[in-house]
């Protein structure tokens, strides 16, 4: 009772100061439940001051301070105020704080305040409870017990008169959905029939709480009176296996049901296409329902999962695999009859045929049927892939030609012995394996310098083995030296004439036109060879000047002609004409040994400053050349005066000068070489320009006197 004491002597205090001031007074009561949720009045209070004056009261401070710190008011209750407890604005817990302290000031607003500690006690909550006698219960239920049915009223008390919740926890948890309780009644109640729940007995676990404290659990053990049980599988979980030739029912499942109601069964698979080869009959017997197909990898195994029921109660789920197995099936192969034709020779070669063997993987063995005849072992056939081959060089072409059809029937057996058999007619024909071949490995032909372009000299000949089939033995020739050429028909070209002494060698070829496989090339050329020799000449006789005319001086000319190469039929003309020209030659060499001198004389006695007797030029072919003298006659006027040679080189730094372009060539000069001493000789009796030294000092020309020539 300290706080009495404090205002009595707080009393004593104010009245010892001599002042008309009265200190005022109250009365206090504090108490509040742990469990209280609504506003409550804790304590009346009474304020009041002896002058009159109007006071007021708050709570000043307050301790602890947590954790209710504003739970506590000073309010009007009417003709009084009153310290009141302030429900939701924080939580009692005893737990935590047992009392608090609350000081209230009253105060005049004159005077100074009094104040007053009230001590407010909390009453702590009890948590509600089960009857003691009744915390595990053992009771039973019927399975004929329908939905909706309540199988135990769970009974509790909570001394404050709190609110009771009720939960509910069902093992084993499969039951769980076919149990409900009454939060707020707690009567416990089935949702489907008892049939349904497919165990023997089920345990109920109820809580309850006063929304501060929860008790419990209350053990409830319920065992049911002939309980309904589940189908059980004797014969899944199990893998079977099933021919692909089989059909009909494949598999029976066993279910047993100790009620024994009839079942419902439920198949599902990952393989939908291969469940889709089977059909489950309510019985539970599986059927094939589509031919099966070990190759078909997809297909060859299904995984199921069955389940069956009653109605109310599932059996577990199972697993049933099902594998097809392979089945021996024989092969087939396409076409059965075929006609092939086949290149001749020495050859693998493929009928063509296709082999279709429903198991797969499988091995596939080839062989002649008993009745196929090749009494002269020409063939034989691959055991692997069924391929023929020509054992020899077969040939339908040769004077002596095999036969141009066969007949082959052939078996293929696969590795569990069934067979097929087809027959493949082949016929041969002539290919193109014969390249040409020369009749003689080599050729000699002659031309002259004079020979024309596009003269045929002589012929190759090469010949073909194979027929005239796709022109396999259609030849022709192909070979260039340069300036002779090999026509296609074999012909040797002269392209362009070659000097004397010039051979031309190269290969030729032979080619056929054949087009399967394709076109060959002889496999040796043959070697060709053409020799150029000179022209021959022919010279016309020479005019020989008379006494009754004046002499005059003829030019001998040199007249070239052409010869042609004669094939060898001709050669007793050309001995003839060679013969002839012999004799011609000589009469030509008398009569200018005769009448030369007379000639040469009658030219001196020209004009010089005429032309008339002024010899031709001729082209330069050697640096140095000497002038050939005139014979002089016996009889001279006067000595003959030398002619100055003219200026200028007649071959400049490998350059040919052509001072008379009327100048008569048997064939177009080399510019570009050097003249042959031979070339002098083809151009007299032409006067040569002089060539001078660049290294020797020129002397200056003197000019020469006028001749005074007459004709005699």
């Amino acid at each position: 009772m300290w706080y009495l004491v404090l205002s009595l002597l707080l009393s004593v205090l104010a009245l010892s100061e001599g002042t008309l001031l009265i200190a005022p007074t109250f009365t206090k009561v504090a108490m509040v439940n742990e469990g209280t949720t609504t506003n409550e009045i804790l304590s009346s209070l009474t304020c009041t001051d002896s002058d009159g004056d109007l006071t007021s009261m708050s709570v000043k401070s307050m301790t602890p301070s947590s954790p209710c710190s504003k739970c506590f008011e000073v309010l009007s209750c009417g003709a009084a105020d009153c310290l009141q407890y302030r429900a939701g604005v924080g939580t009692l817990d005893y737990t935590s704080a047992q009392y608090y302290l609350v000081t209230v000031s009253c105060t005049d607003n004159k005077e100074t305040p009094v104040t007053e500690v009230i001590e407010v006690e909390v009453i702590p909550n009890s948590p509600p409870y089960f009857d003691p006698d009744k915390l595990y219960v053992l009771d039973t239920m019927d399975s004929s017990v329908a939905a909706g049915q309540v199988v135990y009223d769970v009974d509790a008390t909570d001394d404050e008169n709190d609110d009771i919740t009720y939960s509910l926890e069902v093992l084993p948890s499969s039951s769980a959905s076919h149990y409900i309780i009454d939060k707020y009644t707690g009567k416990i109640t089935t949702t489907v029939p008892l049939k349904a729940e497919c165990n023997n007995d089920v345990t109920f676990r109820v809580t309850i709480n006063d929304g501060k404290n929860t008790a419990g659990p209350l053990v409830i053990d319920k065992s049911i009176t002939n309980p309904n049980t589940a189908p059980v599988a004797s014969n899944l979980d199990t893998t079977i296996q099933i021919p692909e030739d089989a059909t009909g029912t494949a598999y029976k499942i066993r279910m047993i049901d100790g009620n024994g109601d009839p079942l419902t069964y439920t198949v599902t698979s990952s393989n939908a296409a291969g469940f889709a080869q089977f059909k489950l009959n309510p019985n539970g017997d599986i059927n094939i329902a589509s031919a099966l197909d070990y190759e078909n990898v997809a297909l060859r195994q299904t995984d199921l999962q069955i389940q069956a029921t009653d109605g109310y109660c599932p059996s577990p789920k199972y697993s049933l695999r099902l594998q097809v197995t392979d089945v021996n099936e024989p092969p087939t192969i396409s076409p059965v009859t075929s006609s092939i034709q086949i290149c001749e020779g020495q050859r693998t070669f493929s009928p063509g045929y296709k082999v279709i063997d429903p198991d797969t993987p499988d091995t596939q063995r080839w062989y002649f049927d008993k009745t196929h005849s090749d009494p002269n072992g020409y063939f034989s056939i691959d055991s692997t892939n069924g391929d023929l081959t020509t054992l020899l060089d077969y040939n339908v072409d040769n004077p002596n030609p095999m036969p141009t059809t066969h007949t082959f029937k052939v078996v293929v057996a696969d590795k569990g012995g069934l067979t097929a058999t087809a027959t493949v007619s082949a016929t041969f024909v002539d290919c193109n394996d014969n390249p040409p071949v020369f009749v003689q490995p080599d050729y000699v032909a002659s031309a002259t310098e004079c020979t024309a372009a596009g003269t045929k000299l002589i012929t190759i000949t090469a010949t073909d083995k194979d027929s005239s089939r796709e022109q396999n033995n259609v030849i022709y020739y192909q070979g260039s030296g340069g300036s002779v050429y090999v026509g296609t028909g074999g012909e040797v070209i002269v392209g362009q004439a070659m000097p004397a002494g010039t051979v031309v060698t190269f290969e030729a070829y032979a080619f056929d036109k054949g087009q399967t496989p394709g076109p060959l090339r002889s496999v040796n050329p043959a070697v060709i060879s053409v020799r150029f020799t000179p022209c021959p000449t022919t010279q016309p006789p020479v005019v020989v000047p008379t006494t009754a005319a004046p002499a005059t001086t003829t030019s001998t000319t040199t007249t070239t002609t052409t010869a042609k190469t004669k094939v060898d039929s001709n050669l007793p003309w050309i001995i003839i004409a060679a013969l002839l020209g012999a004799a011609m030659l000589g009469l030509l060499a008398c009569m200018l040994w005769r009448y030369g001198h007379l000639c040469l004389h009658a030219c001196k006695n020209f004009n010089c400053e005429k032309k008339c007797c002024r010899p031709r030029p001729r082209r330069i072919l050697t640096p140095k050349v000497e002038r050939r003298q005139p014979v002089r006659s016996p009889i001279e006027l006067e000595p003959e005066e030398k002619e100055p040679p003219p200026k200028g080189p007649g071959f400049l730094f490998g350059f040919w000068k052509e001072r008379f372009p009327d100048d008569d060539f048997k064939q177009e000069p080399q510019r570009k070489t050097l003249p042959a001493p031979g070339d002098m000789d083809a151009h007299y009796p032409h006067t040569i320009d002089a060539v001078e030294d660049p290294l020797t000092p020129q002397v200056p020309d003197t000019a020469a006197p006028k001749k005074n020539c007459v004709i005699m």
